[in-house]
């Protein structure tokens, strides 16, 4: 399997339209954690960035974890 990310970075506009969500529901889940943006430099102000590679890994953790279940529920 291959994954391509178009780019690592988007705006939480864009990811709420990739994702079929709100901005206001993603910029909740950036302030609660549970979507990693691009750090900032201490003391300036900047566009917000979300990280789209972290996404990806993450996903594909979970697909390994979950693909792990179901092989051991099978034996």
């Amino acid at each position: 399997m291959q994954i391509v990310i178009d780019t690592p970075y988007v705006t939480p506009l864009e990811f709420a339209r990739r994702a079929g969500l709100s901005e206001r529901s993603v910029r909740h889940k950036i302030e609660s954690g549970m979507i990693l943006i691009k750090e900032k430099t201490e003391g300036k102000k900047g566009s917000v960035f979300i990280n789209m590679v972290h996404l990806t890994r993450e996903a594909a953790e979970q697909s390994d974890r979950v693909s792990g279940l179901k092989k051991n529920e099978a034996r």
